[in-house]
């Protein structure tokens, strides 16, 4: 009798789960979720102009984000990787919205499909693969990454819609001096560090400001099949973009870490558009960008943050190829 319900108990602790434990392990992207619900529920508290006056308050962890990669080791990598980052940002992503937008147009209004379209031809976005970062090589290949899509962005746009939205360039210096300097001096005056929760959370302030801000320009009438089928579109467009790049490891023109950096680094991209705003009007065209916003930081923390993944990518970094 002893016998079995020691059986018993202990077939029922093989599927025992510490719920706490896995929120720990977890903890982004359970932030994530919460963000993006505070957001809906208030966009206009952090929305620009609100509350919170998010257009200057994002400017401090943002600032933060870039000082505490700074402070992470640095390290190069193969020209390779470089090369196909770009182009699966740039041109791949554009590729797989395409092939999406196809697949969906009878379901589609024709200003989603704008903005979806545009949208995933915008530049890059920088200070979320440098919040989750998990390898040494992305601050260098984000940084490469942002500053061909300065030049590629505009042609692409030109292609599209037929005009090139030039960048402003007290904008283009700002953004410079605002992200170079905190970086730099994270990196000259402190000890280096791999791993920081407080650049997640900071991470998860500019995602909250920059969700309120496209819930305020997405506003207007909308219909529910509408809602619907633009989240599936942008759902869709993030995830064809990420599993895509797998095929370069299984391919073997990149190794696995170096997969993960091209992953974290050509997969998001900036949901503020400032200087494009010729080719994508405020209103029903913003919508695609409302949901690619949490959907790429849900997937890449979802990703990137738990502690077995943690752990392979400290032991492959010792292992990227030169």
């Amino acid at each position: 009798m002893n016998c079995d319900s020691n059986e018993r108990r202990s077939s029922r602790s093989i599927y025992y789960v510490n719920f706490f434990e896995e929120a720990k392990r977890r903890w982004m992207v359970l932030g994530v979720l919460t963000t993006v619900a505070l957001a809906v529920l208030a966009p206009q508290v952090g929305a620009p102009g609100g509350l919170l006056h998010a257009e200057y308050l994002s400017y401090l962890p943002l600032t933060y984000i870039y000082y505490k990669a700074g402070k992470s080791r640095t390290s190069k990598s193969r020209v390779r990787l470089y090369t196909l980052t770009v182009l699966h940002a740039n041109v791949g992503a554009l590729v797989v919205c395409v092939v999406t937008v196809s697949a969906m147009s009878t379901t589609l209004d024709r200003r989603v499909i704008e903005g979806a379209i545009l949208a995933s031809t915008g530049r890059p976005c920088a200070w979320l693969p440098v919040s989750l970062l998990s390898c040494n090589t992305v601050p260098t290949l984000a940084a490469v990454n942002y500053a061909v899509s300065l030049l590629l962005s505009p042609l692409t746009h030109y292609f599209l819609c037929g005009q090139i939205p030039i960048p402003p360039l007290g904008g283009v210096v700002f953004t410079s001096v605002a992200t170079l300097a905190p970086f730099a001096l994270g990196h000259y005056t402190s000890k280096p560090e791999s791993e920081s929760w407080s650049r997640k959370a900071c991470g998860l302030a500019v995602l909250y400001a920059e969700c309120c801000a496209l819930l305020r320009d997405a506003e207007g009438s909308l219909y529910v099949t509408d809602v619907i089928a633009t989240l599936l579109l942008a759902v869709w467009c993030v995830v064809g973009t990420a599993a895509s790049g797998a095929l370069y490891a299984r391919g073997g023109l990149l190794s696995a870490a170096e997969a993960r950096a091209l992953l974290l680094v050509a997969t998001p991209k900036a949901t503020h558009i400032g200087w494009s705003d010729v080719c994508f009007p405020a209103g029903m065209s913003r919508l695609p960008a409302v949901f690619m916003a949490p959907a790429q930081a849900l997937l890449l923390a979802a990703v990137f943050t738990t502690e077995r993944t943690d752990q392979t990518n400290k032991s492959d970094q010792r292992i990227l190829p030169r």
